[in-house]
């Protein structure tokens, strides 16, 4: 009589509703923020070395992203979410991809393309916004950036400094991207190229703002990864990939490798792009693949076909190659013999 009376005790307590029953606490804006926060690092490093005007410019890519999509979404009578943050991240991530040198102009139309096309109208392949990008918005408005306005990728100056120069920090003496000289088929590094410790800190390192220190970008990605924001195993399979390709490439000449894995975007991009969530591999094999993939792409660019910045196109191919691989290696149901057939939703990227 006793337990009886206990289990319709506990019955009584126990909640029925619809699934799912296993809830998160995490919210897009939560994870958001905290992505901006890991932001901070690169931003940081980016106003030491280059001055205030790097405020300026982080300003003017954030502002034509929140507003873009604000304004889209009220033309296109969709609900405004630009309080979930993510034209925010964007618009951070596009301001810290171009040199300081780049006209205000460049910075903004490539911020409105990144919410406008690659962002909203998902490139025309479907209906857009934040959990239903094939591509990632950032990278791909980089890429196509990169390609119309090359000069002002290319036409990068020293840092001197917070006061110094005409854009508050920078000195106007040019200076080539160290994958110019570590590029085009080479197997060892060049003179020009800065020591390792000047590359891994940023030292007298001309580049896109939020790339040069790779010391603030693995601040970054450690909160990331203590926050369990992002999987580890993507930026470490990433960079460890594209090292490993070098290493063949440089017959295993340690400086080669080394100071490919410390040029370019590929921290950076490793870090806070190869991690996003809806452009990205969902399964858990999934990520190994597109994680490796896209580092030994990034490899093969750099050096076979004389292309020095090849991570966005690596992500790029990726991208379109994620929901591909995620439906070969998405895990068999016990008792099936067949993996299901089903459609992925991107926007919950937990429902594996």
């Amino acid at each position: 009589m006793e337990n009886t009376i206990d289990r319709k005790k506990i019955e009584n307590n126990l909640k029925v509703g619809p699934s799912p029953h296993i809830r998160s606490k995490r919210t897009v804006e939560g994870i958001m923020t905290e992505v901006l926060i890991a932001l901070v690092p690169p931003i940081i490093a980016a106003v030491y070395f280059f001055g205030w005007w790097v405020f300026v410019q982080l300003a003017v890519a954030i502002i034509v992203a929140v507003f873009s999509e604000f304004l889209y979404q009220k033309i296109t009578y969709q609900k405004v979410t630009i309080h979930d943050r993510s034209a925010l991240v964007t618009g951070t991530l596009i301001g810290l991809s171009f040199p300081i040198t780049a006209p205000l102009w460049v910075v903004a139309v490539t911020s409105l393309f990144a919410i406008v096309v690659v962002k909203q109208w998902n490139l025309g392949l479907g209906k857009g916004g934040i959990g239903r990008n094939y591509l990632n918005p950032a990278v791909t408005a980089r890429v196509c950036a990169k390609i119309f306005f090359t000069p002002f990728f290319t036409d990068w100056v020293l840092p001197t400094g917070f006061f110094g120069g005409p854009y508050g920090g920078v000195d106007a003496v040019s200076s080539s991207t160290p994958l110019e000289f570590v590029g085009h088929g080479a197997q060892r590094v060049s003179a020009k190229v800065p020591d390792l410790g000047g590359l891994f800190l940023g030292l007298d390192l001309g580049g896109n703002i939020g790339e040069t220190s790779k010391l603030a970008i693995v601040i970054g990605m450690l909160f990331l990864i203590f926050r369990r924001i992002i999987n580890p195993k993507i930026p470490i399979l990433f960079i460890g990939s594209t090292v490993l390709v070098m290493c063949f490439w440089g017959n295993f000449n340690l400086e080669f490798m080394l100071t490919h894995a410390l040029t370019g975007t590929l921290f950076f991009g490793a870090t806070y792009m190869a991690t996003d969530y809806s452009s990205g591999a969902l399964t858990p094999a999934g990520k190994t693949i597109f994680a490796v993939g896209g580092g030994v792409l990034t490899a093969l660019i750099r050096m076979i076909f004389d292309f020095p910045g090849g991570f966005g196109i690596a992500i790029i191919i990726m991208n379109i190659c994620a929901p591909f691989i995620d439906q070969k290696l998405m895990q068999r149901i016990y008792g099936h013999h067949k993996r299901p057939q089903v459609k992925f939703d991107r926007q919950n990227p937990n429902q594996l």
